[in-house]
């Protein structure tokens, strides 16, 4: 736990002049709930129907997000 908004940081030899990079993120607390809920069972007849679109309309969407990336 920080308790400074500032800390000196050792960079070792073998990166200096080259690019680095540093990341600063808060860990998350994670509490366990203490009455133990009944695991849910992964059923996929529950999501058929709900796209809207047809099946060539996601592939044309996936292809071109994915060639955007090339």
């Amino acid at each position: 736990k920080p308790t400074n908004e500032y800390y000196s940081l050792h960079i070792p030899k073998e990166y200096l002049n080259k690019d680095i990079e540093v990341i600063v993120l808060p860990v998350f607390d994670l509490k366990e709930s203490k009455e133990k809920s009944t695991p849910k069972i992964f059923n996929p007849k529950e999501f058929y129907g709900l796209a809207s679109s047809s099946k060539e309309a996601l592939d044309k969407y996936l292809t071109a997000s994915k060639n955007e990336w090339e």
